[in-house]
Protein backbone atom coordinates (compact mmCIF):
# COMPACT_ATOMS: atom_id res chain seq x y z
CA UNK A 1 0.00 0.00 0.00
CA UNK A 2 1.44 3.26 -0.85
CA UNK A 3 1.58 6.23 1.53
CA UNK A 4 -1.21 9.15 1.19
CA UNK A 5 0.47 12.57 0.30
CA UNK A 6 -1.30 15.83 0.67
CA UNK A 7 -0.18 16.51 -3.05
CA UNK A 8 -2.40 12.59 -3.78
CA UNK A 9 -5.32 14.16 -1.71
CA UNK A 10 -5.11 18.16 -3.35
CA UNK A 11 -4.57 15.92 -6.68
CA UNK A 12 -7.98 13.68 -5.67
CA UNK A 13 -10.09 16.42 -4.08
CA UNK A 14 -10.24 14.88 -0.59
CA UNK A 15 -10.20 17.26 1.64
CA UNK A 16 -10.75 14.83 4.37
CA UNK A 17 -7.89 12.94 3.85
CA UNK A 18 -5.96 15.82 3.87
CA UNK A 19 -6.76 17.00 6.85
CA UNK A 20 -5.67 13.78 8.18
CA UNK A 21 -2.29 14.07 6.43
CA UNK A 22 -2.14 17.74 7.96
CA UNK A 23 -2.24 16.64 10.70
CA UNK A 24 0.11 13.73 10.99
CA UNK A 25 2.90 16.35 9.13
CA UNK A 26 2.26 18.39 12.61
CA UNK A 27 3.44 14.99 14.46
CA UNK A 28 6.41 14.69 11.77
CA UNK A 29 4.89 11.72 10.32
CA UNK A 30 3.91 13.54 7.09
CA UNK A 31 5.51 15.64 4.83
CA UNK A 32 3.34 18.92 3.66
CA UNK A 33 6.33 20.27 1.62
CA UNK A 34 6.43 17.15 -0.76
CA UNK A 35 6.90 18.32 -4.72
CA UNK A 36 5.98 16.26 -7.89
CA UNK A 37 8.10 16.26 -10.69
CA UNK A 38 7.21 20.05 -11.67
CA UNK A 39 8.55 21.04 -7.94
CA UNK A 40 4.77 21.95 -7.63
CA UNK A 41 3.51 21.14 -3.69
CA UNK A 42 0.12 20.10 -2.66
CA UNK A 43 -0.66 24.71 -1.98
CA UNK A 44 1.14 24.79 -5.39
CA UNK A 45 -1.13 22.31 -7.12
CA UNK A 46 -4.45 23.23 -5.15
CA UNK A 47 -3.98 26.61 -6.33
CA UNK A 48 -3.20 25.89 -9.46
CA UNK A 49 -6.43 23.68 -9.54
CA UNK A 50 -8.66 26.41 -8.00
CA UNK A 51 -9.68 24.57 -4.84
CA UNK A 52 -9.92 27.29 -2.41
CA UNK A 53 -11.16 24.49 0.67
CA UNK A 54 -7.50 22.93 0.32
CA UNK A 55 -5.32 25.98 0.05
CA UNK A 56 -7.54 27.05 3.20
CA UNK A 57 -6.33 23.72 4.83
CA UNK A 58 -2.57 24.07 4.26
CA UNK A 59 -2.31 27.40 4.59
CA UNK A 60 -3.64 26.81 8.19
CA UNK A 61 -1.68 23.43 8.68
CA UNK A 62 1.52 25.54 8.12
CA UNK A 63 2.42 24.80 4.19
CA UNK A 64 4.99 26.73 2.81
CA UNK A 65 3.54 29.91 1.10
CA UNK A 66 6.24 30.83 -0.68
CA UNK A 67 7.19 27.55 -2.07
CA UNK A 68 8.12 28.28 -5.99
CA UNK A 69 8.19 25.27 -8.31
CA UNK A 70 10.69 24.02 -11.21
CA UNK A 71 9.09 26.92 -13.47
CA UNK A 72 9.25 30.06 -11.03
CA UNK A 73 5.53 30.21 -10.67
CA UNK A 74 4.51 30.47 -6.92
CA UNK A 75 1.12 30.42 -5.11
CA UNK A 76 0.08 33.63 -5.89
CA UNK A 77 0.77 33.10 -9.83
CA UNK A 78 -1.21 29.61 -10.19
CA UNK A 79 -4.02 31.24 -8.17
CA UNK A 80 -4.04 33.73 -10.86
CA UNK A 81 -4.07 30.65 -13.44
CA UNK A 82 -7.36 29.46 -12.06
CA UNK A 83 -8.83 32.72 -11.45
CA UNK A 84 -9.94 32.03 -8.08
CA UNK A 85 -10.18 35.72 -6.37
CA UNK A 86 -11.18 33.79 -3.45
CA UNK A 87 -7.67 32.12 -3.45
CA UNK A 88 -5.89 35.28 -4.04
CA UNK A 89 -7.54 37.07 -1.52
CA UNK A 90 -6.45 33.72 0.72
CA UNK A 91 -3.37 33.91 0.16
CA UNK A 92 -2.80 37.36 0.25
CA UNK A 93 -3.16 36.74 4.43
CA UNK A 94 -0.07 35.22 4.17
CA UNK A 95 2.30 37.24 2.53
CA UNK A 96 1.98 40.24 0.43
CA UNK A 97 1.89 41.05 -3.17
CA UNK A 98 5.10 42.41 -3.18
CA UNK A 99 6.66 39.16 -1.50
CA UNK A 100 5.14 37.22 -4.17
CA UNK A 101 5.90 39.51 -7.40
CA UNK A 102 9.85 39.29 -5.66
CA UNK A 103 9.68 35.32 -5.91
CA UNK A 104 8.06 34.42 -9.17
CA UNK A 105 9.41 34.96 -12.84
CA UNK A 106 5.92 35.80 -13.84
CA UNK A 107 4.08 38.22 -11.88
CA UNK A 108 0.31 37.98 -11.13
CA UNK A 109 -0.49 40.74 -12.93
CA UNK A 110 1.41 39.52 -15.67
CA UNK A 111 -0.28 36.06 -15.97
CA UNK A 112 -3.95 37.52 -15.64
CA UNK A 113 -2.78 40.25 -18.36
CA UNK A 114 -1.62 36.69 -20.78
CA UNK A 115 -4.92 35.06 -19.69
CA UNK A 116 -6.94 37.72 -20.58
CA UNK A 117 -8.49 37.76 -16.81
CA UNK A 118 -9.37 41.73 -16.97
CA UNK A 119 -10.86 41.36 -13.49
CA UNK A 120 -7.50 40.22 -11.94
CA UNK A 121 -5.64 42.77 -13.54
CA UNK A 122 -7.69 45.45 -12.63
CA UNK A 123 -7.44 43.59 -8.60
CA UNK A 124 -3.75 43.33 -9.34
CA UNK A 125 -3.28 46.76 -9.79
CA UNK A 126 -5.13 48.02 -7.53
CA UNK A 127 -2.91 46.33 -4.84
CA UNK A 128 -0.24 48.27 -6.39
CA UNK A 129 -0.40 51.56 -5.26
CA UNK A 130 2.70 53.29 -5.87
CA UNK A 131 3.16 52.55 -9.79
CA UNK A 132 2.44 48.84 -11.59
CA UNK A 133 4.44 49.94 -14.50
CA UNK A 134 7.88 48.42 -12.61
CA UNK A 135 6.04 44.87 -12.54
CA UNK A 136 7.98 42.81 -15.15
CA UNK A 137 8.43 39.24 -15.98
CA UNK A 138 12.07 37.93 -15.08
CA UNK A 139 12.56 38.62 -19.15
CA UNK A 140 11.78 42.50 -18.49
CA UNK A 141 8.59 42.48 -20.09
CA UNK A 142 5.67 44.42 -18.32
CA UNK A 143 1.87 44.16 -19.00
CA UNK A 144 2.03 46.66 -22.24
CA UNK A 145 4.73 44.63 -23.93
CA UNK A 146 2.76 41.19 -23.23
CA UNK A 147 0.10 42.88 -24.74
CA UNK A 148 1.31 43.72 -27.70
CA UNK A 149 3.23 40.85 -28.15
CA UNK A 150 0.05 38.38 -27.97
CA UNK A 151 -2.06 41.10 -29.78
CA UNK A 152 -4.41 41.52 -26.61
CA UNK A 153 -6.66 44.67 -26.48
CA UNK A 154 -8.97 44.82 -23.29
CA UNK A 155 -12.44 45.01 -23.44
CA UNK A 156 -13.90 48.24 -23.96
CA UNK A 157 -16.54 49.45 -21.02
CA UNK A 158 -19.70 49.65 -22.73
CA UNK A 159 -21.97 51.82 -21.10
CA UNK A 160 -25.39 50.33 -20.22
CA UNK A 161 -28.38 51.44 -22.69
CA UNK A 162 -31.72 52.04 -21.23
CA UNK A 163 -34.61 49.88 -23.49
CA UNK A 164 -37.64 51.36 -23.68
CA UNK A 165 -40.51 49.07 -23.86
CA UNK A 166 -43.62 50.02 -25.03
Amino acid sequence: MSKISALACVGQNDICSLRIVCTMAREKKHELEEVDLYGNTALLKACYMGNLEAVITLLQFGANVKAVNHFGQNALTLATCSGSIDIIRELLRYSTYKEFNNSTLTPALCVATMLEKWELVKFFKDLEVDNDDDIQTAHGLNCEDIMSFFKLHKPVAQKQRKSIHV
